[in-house]
C-alpha cells in the first residue's frame, strides 16, 4: 500500500474540486485505483482538510462502541461512518465491529502492546506504599458492576437487533 504526503492529498482534492473526474485524476497522478482519492473526498467533504489530514488519534471503548452502533443503526457504509467521525482509515472501524461482535464492550477496551519496559531501579530514599487489597466485598462489588454493564449492552445490541428485524420486514 502506498501512503501519499499530505502535499499530494490536497493536490488531488483540488484536482476534483476543480471538475476533473475522480478516474481522470487518479489516472494523471498514477494512483492504481481511486479507492483512495475516494475516501479522501468523503474526510475532505465532512470536515475540510483539518479532517483529511488528521491522524494519531487514541479513542476510547466508549467512542468506539457509540461509532459501530451508529453505522449499524443508520446503515452506513465504512467510509460514511469514518468520515462522519472522523476516523482516518476505515480498517479501524472494520476492526472494532469484529471485536465488539465477537467478544462485547470488552473486546474493544485497548490492551498494552509490545514488550514491558524495563523496570527501573528503586531509588533507596523512595518509600514504597503498599497496594491497597480490595477486600472480598469490594471484589464482588466491582464483579457485579461489570456484569450490569454487561447485560445492559447486551440489552442495548437485542433491542437494536430487533429494530432491525422489523425494519427488514417493512
Amino acid at each position: 500500500m502506498t501512503k501519499y504526503s499530505n502535499e499530494f492529498k490536497v493536490k488531488a482534492i483540488k484536482m476534483v474540486l476543480k471538475g476533473d473526474s475522480i478516474y481522470h485524476v487518479a489516472k494523471i497522478l498514477n494512483m492504481p485505483n481511486t479507492a483512495s482519492l475516494r475516501r479522501w473526498i468523503f474526510h475532505y467533504e465532512n470536515g475540510g482538510i483539518s479532517q483529511l489530514l488528521h491522524k494519531n488519534r487514541k479513542y476510547t471503548p466508549i467512542f468506539k462502541q457509540k461509532v459501530i452502533e451508529y453505522k449499524w443503526l443508520h446503515h452506513l457504509s465504512l467510509n460514511q461512518t469514518a468520515a462522519k467521525f472522523s476516523i482516518p482509515n476505515t480498517g479501524t472501524i472494520s476492526t472494532w465491529e469484529k471485536l465488539y461482535s465477537s467478544y462485547g464492550f470488552s473486546g474493544l477496551i485497548s490492551k498494552k502492546r509490545g514488550r514491558p519496559s524495563m523496570k527501573k531501579s528503586k531509588s533507596k530514599n523512595k518509600v514504597n506504599k503498599p497496594k491497597k487489597e480490595l477486600s472480598y466485598v469490594e471484589q464482588l462489588e466491582q464483579e457485579v458492576y461489570q456484569l450490569r454493564m454487561e447485560n445492559d449492552l447486551l440489552k442495548k445490541w437485542h433491542a437494536l437487533m430487533k429494530q432491525w428485524e422489523k425494519e427488514g420486514k417493512h
